[in-house]
């Protein structure tokens, strides 16, 4: 077991080369953190910068660097917003553009794109769902270190789409400078979560206040309640609207067939920074009480970025 150690060492320090199929990274070996526990800056994991003064060419930020921090657009003084993309995706593309473009839209936002692609690549799921407690422990010491430099926790908010949810939740967890303010969580991951410990995973404790879009609940999404309001569109399950067989068999793109409902999360989340009061929810103890109407008059909401945190 010992000749395995400098491996997986070495697999994690060199670039091992991926293939782009769509918008999925494939591998032809995983990077697995278990047996090399070594998360290497700007190799395994990026930080990229986006603001409104540079709203296309990220700027990379790196532990302990202040020269490159203060070299920055990073205003401590606006809302700093990372996010955390999912299974075979990247920082770049998929969920992370969509709602990197949406939050550069409304202004002033410091918005981190966390890029772990080598470490989420396809097809090895299981590496990659074990990998998420690594990025999420990373993760976390860049954020002491950035609130050692004029970050405020209360104007923090980590968002994550499947994985990326669960890593937001590591990452709640194990900061040590003080306590999150917001994590939303877009149909967090099922598969390998449902019976792990609440610290490897996105739940209520993880921040002041957690909110979750669950859109393909039970197959990829996880199907129960994770947050201090979880938000259930159109049940919460697949098929979502847009993502029937008959709309999407007959579509180019061979993932948005299997995808398409788990991908829906981030696509509402996205119109949400856009429209904060886009989303209207009611509070209801379940999907047939609602349909029934039997919720008309509960207290009402915004799904995603308007969330009301009371």
């Amino acid at each position: 077991m010992q000749n395995l150690l400098p491996i997986a060492c070495f697999l994690s320090a060199i670039r091992v080369p991926n293939i782009q199929f769509e918008t999925a990274v494939l591998q032809p070996a995983p990077v697995n953190k278990d047996k090399c526990p070594y998360v290497l800056n700007n190799n395994d994991i990026e930080f990229r910068l986006y603001t409104r003064h540079n709203p296309v060419e990220g700027q990379v930020l790196t532990i302990d660097d202040d020269e490159s921090l203060f070299a920055s657009n990073i205003d401590f003084n606006d809302k700093t917003v990372f996010f955390f993309h999912g299974f075979m995706e990247t920082g770049e593309d998929s969920s992370s553009l969509m709602v990197k473009e949406a939050y550069v839209q409304v202004g002033n936002v410091n918005m981190i794109m966390v890029d772990a692609q080598r470490l989420e690549a396809g097809p090895w799921y299981f590496t990659a769902a074990s990998n998420t407690w690594y990025i999420g422990r990373f993760t976390a010491m860049f954020i002491d270190y950035l609130a050692t430099r004029g970050l405020k926790l209360s104007n923090l908010h980590l968002v994550g789409h499947s994985l990326g949810a669960q890593i937001a939740g590591v990452v709640g967890h194990t900061v040590k400078s003080g306590r999150v303010s917001r994590i939303t969580g877009l149909d967090p991951a099922l598969p390998l979560f449902e019976n792990v410990p609440l610290a490897q995973r996105l739940d209520p404790t993880d921040a002041e206040f957690v909110d979750i879009i669950h859109s393909d609940a039970g197959i990829f999404g996880y199907n129960r309640p994770c947050g201090h309001v979880d938000f259930f569109p159109n049940g919460g399950v697949s098929p979502q609207p847009g993502c029937e067989l008959e709309v999407v068999l007959p579509q180019q793109e061979l993932f948005n067939k299997f995808f398409c409902s788990h991908w829906q999360s981030f696509r509402f989340f996205s119109e949400s920074v856009l429209r904060p009061e886009g989303f209207i929810a009611s509070e209801c103890s379940s999907w047939k009480e609602y349909i029934r109407g039997h919720c008309a008059n509960t207290k009402k909401t915004h799904m995603g970025e308007g969330a009301d945190r009371t």
